[in-house]
């Protein structure tokens, strides 16, 4: 009976693996020292008072971190190392953070116009940052961590990270309430320590010994436009994956309303707001634990389809409590931050493991773009429930989410290929 060969070992995969957990351990605490949902749109409030600004600079954020992915894949495939893409997208992120700290300091009293000039061009260079660090993280996860072990990888990143995470929300709390840092020292000081964590993180990229890979010549616009059309209709398991994670981002559609909707059905105030973010990102860290055993030991998929049944009992979760059990509401943030984090760990573990490894650059460019209409559903979610109300927006998505659910079987050409390559790897 024939018996297959086995890989060799890596001799860096531990270093690499234990670099890329660094990364992502201070990554995430300099993230909540300016979330990107809580803390900028803040700041951007108090700075001008416009609801319009602050759209426009949080879908400023979100559009530069995915759209560009498909254009930058063309440049980073073409290099056999991404090293140097991973350190210009931290540092140019970093540095953006530190500049908008210290221009805040500067400027705040001079008027706001110049700053707030200044902080959409450093938010998009944040988020074009973003969105090459991401095309190159993929690649590079996919040459320095084995299928096998990816699972545990991401998980011990966004478990670590949380805990990192929850306790830089401790301290942001804290700085924002402090009577000696009035606006805008307080934000100021946020960002700041944002870009230094962020720098920080950046020594887990510094510290990476590369595996080479498969680089090639650049291609002309007309033949990489073209591959794409050959990756898009040759591969199943790519269209199922684009497919079910824009049906998955309708989660994206009532993910800020749980907030609003104990602020004025149950009276939140700021207190138990900050409840709220503690236990999510505690629910996040702690079910990462699971999601990483999962993942290792039945596939990437189990994980994408335990993101979609979370993400359709939380909103009848937060229908209920609200209506029936108000004292517990705040369980809904556990589930939150359970669901969110399966979200964030399936996907992209997925992608690596279905994206053949010469042109994981360009599926990561590929998924990137083609899930960018998921990045309007707040926008959509916010109008439909100012129109219909919260019960037929909540309940809307969870039907939506169950049935994407009940598509993604054992059977799908994702699934198949998901478990194909961790069979070759345990």
């Amino acid at each position: 009976m024939a018996t297959s060969t086995p890989r060799p070992a890596d001799p860096n995969g531990r270093w690499n693996f234990s670099a890329l957990v660094w990364h992502g351990v201070f990554f995430a605490a300099g993230a909540a020292l300016a979330d990107p949902s809580t803390a900028l749109p803040a700041y951007v409030s108090l700075l001008t008072g416009s609801p319009v600004l602050v759209g426009l600079v949080t879908s400023l954020l979100l559009a530069g971190d995915v759209v560009p992915q498909l254009l930058f894949s063309r440049w980073v495939e073409a290099r056999a190392r991404k090293k140097g893409f991973l350190l210009a997208a931290v540092y140019s992120r970093a540095l953006a953070w530190l500049l908008l700290g210290i221009l805040t300091l500067l400027w705040a009293e001079r008027g706001h116009g110049l700053l707030l000039a200044t902080l959409l061009v450093l938010v998009a260079a944040f988020a074009l940052g973003g969105s090459l660090g991401g095309v190159a993280f993929v690649d590079m996860v996919g040459k320095s961590v084995r299928a096998g072990l990816r699972g545990r990888f991401y998980a011990s990143r966004q478990f670590l990270g949380g805990l990192a995470a929850l306790a830089a929300g401790f301290l942001a709390r804290a700085m924002l309430a402090m009577p000696a840092l009035s606006f805008p020292r307080n934000y100021a000081l946020l960002f700041v320590g944002a870009g230094v964590g962020l720098a920080v993180a950046g020594v887990g990229f510094l510290a990476l010994r590369e595996p080479a890979g498969a680089g090639a010549r650049r291609p002309a616009v007309g033949v990489y436009l073209a591959s794409l059309r050959e990756h898009w209709r040759g591969d199943a398991a790519l269209r199922s994956l684009v497919a079910v994670e824009n049906i998955a981002g309708l989660h994206l559609m009532v993910l800020p309303f749980y907030v609003t909707l104990a602020q004025r059905r149950l009276g939140a105030g700021p207190e138990q707001v900050g409840t709220f973010i503690v236990l999510q990102i505690a629910g996040g860290a702690l079910s990462n634990l699971l999601w990483g055993w999962l993942a290792d030991r039945r596939g990437s998929p189990s994980v994408l389809r335990a993101c979609l049944a979370l993400g359709a009992l939380v909103p009848v979760a937060a229908l209920t409590l609200a209506h029936w059990a108000p004292g517990q509401y705040a369980f809904v943030f556990l589930l939150v931050g359970a669901a969110v984090n399966s979200r964030n760990l399936s996907f992209s573990n997925v992608l690596v493991d279905i994206a053949p490894p010469r042109v994981r650059p360009t599926y990561g460019g590929l998924v990137g773009t083609l899930t960018a209409p998921r990045l309007a559903f707040p926008l959509i979610g916010g109008a439909l429930i100012a129109w219909i109300g919260y019960a037929p927006v909540f309940l809307a998505v969870a039907l939506a989410l169950l049935a994407a659910l009940l598509r993604l079987g054992g059977a799908t050409p994702l699934y198949a290929s998901a478990r194909r390559e961790l069979r070759q790897d345990l």
